[in-house]
């Protein structure tokens, strides 16, 4: 099952008895999670229906006696399993036959970062029940995701302030909605959100330091650039995101380029290359300091990096460093 026709059901009071929610957007799995809670419950406060556990802490017993009981005073009870990826393989086996034959009166709902596919569980899972999986939001899907927040608010953002804000905030849902409610609450009564609003109120630190690390990387500045990369790390920036930052700018640098090249204008390098029209010389300048063969180098050293840190198991901050250290030597090549 998507999303979309989990929220449909929900929509129409038609929770399924079983639910797994999971991926790697934990801020949409939440949510969703809560839309189940309500959709279930006569009540937020309705503690006779409402049993919650948590995968490490909880058995397939526990789980199962649960989901076995009658609801109370109400037609439906909510059993939810959180942190449910930390539920031992033997306790997963030992829920299957429940999976096979769910209390109608009861929604079993399971909330997790990540699933074993290969596992009888999930298998019999996707044949009983809804298996809902929440993908990170892309960069061309990010700006529609905001607009729609804004619409359902009688909100408009023009289109710089949307580049700015998607270039400063990233990907992160908990970090848009955050950033987004802090400029909300700056707009006041106003219903125009435009590029000095984002300036003033949305948090520059991440989207100052990677642009100034691909500057100490054109400059050849190892030092800087470490340092850049040191000080995302003790801000709380995971190694793989900060490489997922890293290919983003340089993608956009390599699209400014290319068209700078060809003589194309900034307004119309701003459309194609999808950055906010005032930052278009500073990408120019920066831009010029890299060939076309640099940037093919920086992409084949970019997805080594990334298969290292998703397969190897070795450290993702030295792989970090050491991308670092290859990129600066681009002249030495």
């Amino acid at each position: 099952m998507t999303p979309e026709e989990l929220l449909r059901s929900l929509r129409n009071n038609q929770a399924p008895e079983l639910i797994y929610l999971y991926g790697q957007e934990p801020f949409l799995a939440q949510r969703a999670a809560a839309q189940v809670r309500r959709a279930v419950l006569a009540s937020d406060k309705d503690d006779f229906n409402d049993d919650q556990f948590y995968g490490k802490d909880t058995t397939a017993a526990q789980i199962t006696e649960a989901a076995l009981t009658l609801p109370v005073f109400a037609p439906r009870r909510l059993v939810t399993v959180k942190d449910a990826q930390q539920l031992p393989a033997g306790e997963l086996e030992q829920l299957i036959p429940y999976l096979k034959q769910p209390v109608p009166e009861t929604c079993l709902l399971f909330v997790a970062d990540k699933i074993d596919s290969r596992r009888k569980f999930f298998q019999q899972f996707k044949k009983s029940g809804a298996l809902v999986e929440f993908k990170p939001l892309s960069e061309r899907e990010l700006p529609g995701y905001i607009r729609g927040l804004l619409d359902d608010r009688d909100l408009r953002m023009t289109g710089d302030a949307l580049d700015l804000f998607c270039s400063m905030v990233g990907s992160s849902l908990h970090e848009v909605h955050a950033e987004l409610e802090k400029l909300l609450t700056y707009l006041g009564t106003r219903t125009l959100v435009d590029v000095p609003d984002v300036q003033a109120i949305v948090s520059k630190g991440r989207a100052e330091n990677i642009f100034e690390l691909g500057n100490a990387v054109g400059r050849g500045d190892a030092a800087r650039a470490l340092g850049l990369v040191k000080g995302l790390v003790d801000a709380g920036e995971a190694p793989l995101k900060i490489l997922s930052l890293l290919v983003r700018h340089f993608r956009q640098l390599w699209k400014v380029r290319e068209l700078q090249v060809q003589k194309k204008g900034k307004r119309d390098i701003a459309g194609i290359a999808g950055v906010p029209f005032f930052v278009v010389d500073a990408l120019v300048a920066q831009g010029k300091r890299f060939s076309r063969k640099d940037f093919q180098r920086a992409y084949e050293m970019f997805v080594e990096t990334d298969l290292a840190m998703k397969s190897s198991g070795a450290d993702a901050e030295a792989l970090l460093e050491s991308l670092l250290l290859n990129l600066v030597k681009r002249d030495a090549k």
